[in-house]
């Protein structure tokens, strides 16, 4: 299994752990978890000892797996967090990200940035370079949504952006029907140039539909994930990943 995999299954174990105060890693509840997370310990402790060359990585991992939600929560107030976003509106949206962001920020560097550095020892080189990028697009994607104290969940609650969320999923597909070989299954780290320049006709398709309704906050969103993965394959290369003005143009 790859360290990509078991990174994902980890942060959701660590964000469940941290919900509700249990370590999921020891407390799973049926013998399927149980199986799966020893699994993934195997899978790691092996990458870990291939990478390193010796057991020390993993065991300071786990060590930091096993504090992360003590961790996450004696920095997070999570009921607040939770509670406070299902009644957010422009009355509380200010008090609400001023307290909360800062939180998010603060538990990011000092639970998650130590256990993901040793995470990053696991990984090989081509594992490296996409999980160098996933983990960057963690406080971008978080400085957008405190960007103005939640505008964008706001943009989104507008009538046109509703529109436009009920029909993304068939622009999705309507745009990537065009392109055959964008269907097959790819690698990012290598895709051809045919295959880039499907991307880049595909992200035009589906910001043209989204620039009907002036959707630049889901635009925006996007932007944060589309522009770091196109970085890390060779798509460079051949198409500009940087558009003169990709909010106000309505292109990703």
């Amino acid at each position: 299994m790859s360290a990509k995999l078991i990174l994902v299954t980890l942060a959701v174990a660590i964000y469940a752990s941290a919900v509700d105060g249990s370590p999921t890693f020891i407390n799973a509840s049926s013998s399927s978890s149980e199986e799966m997370t020893m699994e993934l310990v195997e899978s790691l402790e092996s990458d870990c000892l291939q990478q390193t060359g010796s057991s020390e990585t993993f065991e300071e991992l786990m060590a930091e797996y096993m504090y992360a939600p003590m961790c996450f929560g004696s920095l997070l107030d999570l009921e607040g967090l939770f509670d406070g976003f299902d009644q957010l509106d422009d009355s509380n949206r200010v008090q609400y990200f001023d307290t909360y962001c800062p939180q998010l920020n603060q538990s990011l560097m000092q639970c998650a940035n130590p256990m993901f550095d040793l995470l990053r020892k696991c990984c090989d080189e081509e594992e490296l370079a996409i999980w160098d990028v996933m983990f960057n697009m963690v406080p971008e994607a978080l400085n957008l949504i405190c960007k103005g104290h939640g505008e964008i969940f706001f943009k989104l609650d507008r009538p046109e952006y509703k529109k436009c969320m009920i029909s993304l999923a068939d622009y999705a597909v309507e745009c990537a029907s065009m392109f055959p070989s964008s269907a097959k299954t790819v690698i990012l780290s290598k895709l051809n140039e045919e295959q880039c320049y499907e991307l880049r006709d595909y992200r035009n398709c589906v910001s043209e539909k989204l620039g009907v309704c002036k959707a630049t906050g889901i635009i925006e969103l996007a932007y944060v994930f589309y522009k770091p993965l196109m970085k890390i394959n060779p798509c460079a290369k051949y198409i500009d990943l940087e558009p003169k003005n990709p909010v106000e143009a309505s292109v990703i």
